[in-house]
């Protein structure tokens, strides 16, 4: 037997199951944008906790030889050891140096580079926000036709057809 149509019952269900999903496009979409932010936030803070790490320890290293350094001027220390002590201590701190520059470079790139991927995380967000709106809007106007179906038929089997 052909039906005109659709039954009730699975009209219903349809409706529900796409208001359902729709309401799940907008979860996801949320999601998304909370995750992503959540991203470029952790990099950042984890990029700047280790770089203040670094800097701490480095300062540190160069405390305890700017010290031995410093006790060594202070005593009568002479001769080919001290004077080895001395170069040696000149190197450590041009070497420190150096670290601290290589590293401050280093986390400015990064921190670039982290502007960029935000950037593209922000566009990301914004393509993927439009497009899930779409497919929200699009399944509730889906959940909607099968809503005004159901009304039809429930009009039509309760009423009956009217011809003009």
């Amino acid at each position: 037997m052909s039906m005109l149509g659709a039954t009730l019952e699975d009209l219903t269900a349809l409706s529900t199951k796409l208001e359902i999903t729709a309401t799940d496009v907008g979860a996801t979409r949320d999601a998304a944008v909370l995750l992503t932010s959540e991203v470029v936030e952790g990099v950042t803070e984890s990029a700047t906790r280790a770089q203040q790490q670094i800097a701490t320890e480095m300062e540190t290293l160069e405390l305890s030889v700017s010290e031995s350094a410093a006790q060594a001027d202070a005593t009568n220390w002479t001769g080919q050891n001290a004077d080895r002590f001395r170069e040696a201590a000149h190197g450590f701190q041009e070497a420190m140096l150096q670290a601290e520059r290589t590293t401050t470079e280093t986390f400015e790139v990064f921190r670039a580079a982290v502007v960029g991927m935000t950037e593209t995380l922000d566009e990301f967000v914004r393509s993927l926000s439009i497009s899930l709106s779409d497919a929200e809007t699009a399944a509730h106007d889906m959940a909607r036709a099968v809503t005004d179906q159901h009304e039809n038929l429930d009009q039509v089997m309760n009423v009956g057809l009217s011809v003009r």
